[in-house]
């Protein structure tokens, strides 16, 4: 039996402001290639399919016409899981179609982790895999918390409810599994500790809120099929639990290759697990360093023969005039042009005289409360104090925006 991991679509995701739906068409369309090529059976899609809760319509288009297309091949069934940018209700309302084109969706966490365990069949009625279709889990999921209770006593009720939730779904996994020997699947969208997040991806959790260890995996999960960090990797060193990563560079700071992973299996072992190349759509060119060497990078830049996007970050502010306008001028000439261009200035430098805006999407919320807290001239043991209320309220927005738009 073959199966193929795959996370991190974003569909509907900009950069810079620039529509990425034809860099998504032929990822998908690649995708559905590779599925018939490589004669998958079981497609798991480990989250983030949306890049937001309301995503437009041609991102909506391009996923209900990649399943629609699935039907065609020989792949016995699609397992989808919801993550932190999906919509719960947006991707389980057509889950009942879904379930017609073998396709089946988790977009949240149910009444029961038992409920996420689905027993995939191929077309001759033979039992393939047991997959523990675990979605992202919120803390609303499974933890409520508690008057007088700490920071770090919330998170690790939260650590502890998530492992409790997969033990659960494997326990039942196990009873559905009998005698049959078939694989243990187990699918998740969250950070496990120690990996390798890259840069490009929002943070999943305020502060640590979340974060498990590999402990939560049980030797009895053949494969798990992570989600969440946009970077390729096995966790642990463990050939069976792994991150797929992104198939698209989703910011200019993603670096490496990008893949979809392939794990074989003979009955219930894992045989061997085969990354994929993705092709690259559309490169990303990042030009970085002092004025001078981003200047430099630009004169022996040769532009690639397909399509392209560039960015520039210059460290320190030690050029004169509208360094935006000559970096584009200076780029015009080899024909193409800057889609942003930040300026990190060092710390000696004086703010006040290189003042310059900064575009609020180069900052996470994070950075706008340590910056608010600079400005105010607080001390380092007053942020400690002030941060975990700080991470409360921030979870307390993000939940109350999550049950509004569901």
């Amino acid at each position: 039996m073959r199966v193929l991991h795959t996370s991190d679509w974003h569909l509907g995701a900009r950069l810079c402001d620039r529509d990425r739906t034809e860099e998504q068409k032929e990822f998908l369309e690649w995708l559905q290639t590779t599925i018939h090529k490589e004669s998958i059976d079981i497609l798991l899609v480990s989250g983030d399919i949306f890049d937001s809760t309301n995503p437009p319509n041609t991102a909506e288009m391009l996923y209900f016409d990649f399943l629609c297309s699935i039907k065609e091949s020989l792949c016995s069934a699609v397992v989808v899981t919801g993550g932190n940018h999906d919509s719960v209700s947006k991707l389980n309302s057509p889950k009942s179609l879904l379930r017609h084109l073998s396709v089946h969706v988790n977009g949240g966490a149910g009444d029961s982790p038992e409920n996420d365990v689905i027993l995939i069949e191929n077309s001759q009625g033979s039992f393939l895999a047991a997959i523990c279709a675990v979605p992202f889990l919120r803390e609303r999921d499974i933890h409520t918390p508690k008057a007088g209770e700490s920071w770090k006593e919330r998170e690790l009720a939260v650590s502890k409810g998530i492992g409790e939730y997969y033990r659960k779904t494997l326990e039942h996994a196990k009873r559905l599994k009998g005698k049959h020997d078939i694989p243990i699947l187990a699918m998740g969208h969250l950070f496990v500790t120690g990996s390798n997040s890259g840069a490009g991806e929002r943070d999943l959790y305020v502060g640590n809120l979340g974060a498990v260890n590999t402990d939560i995996f049980s030797r009895d999960f053949t494969y798990t099929a992570l989600g969440h960090i946009h970077k390729s990797q096995k966790i642990a060193k463990r050939e069976d639990i792994r991150y797929c990563g992104s198939p698209l560079h989703m910011d200019f700071g993603e670096t490496g290759d990008k893949y979809v992973l392939i794990a074989d299996f003979e009955n219930s072992v894992l045989k061997e697990v085969i990354p994929l190349k993705v092709p690259i759509f559309r490169k990303l060119v990042r030009f970085k360093g002092s004025f001078d060497e981003v200047m430099k990078e630009i004169e022996e830049f040769t532009p690639p023969s397909g399509l392209f996007w560039a960015d520039a970050e210059i460290s320190g502010g030690d050029s004169t005039g509208d360094i935006s306008k000559i970096l584009n001028d200076r780029a015009e000439l080899k024909g193409f042009e800057f889609l942003r261009i930040k300026i990190k200035y060092l710390d000696a430098e004086n703010i006040i005289v290189h003042e310059k805006s900064v575009e609020i999407n180069d900052l996470t919320v994070e950075d706008v409360f340590l910056k608010r807290c600079e400005k105010s001239e607080m001390i380092q043991s007053e942020i400690d104090e002030l941060f975990p209320l700080y991470k409360e309220l921030i979870l307390a927005i993000e939940e109350e925006s999550e049950k509004s738009e569901n």
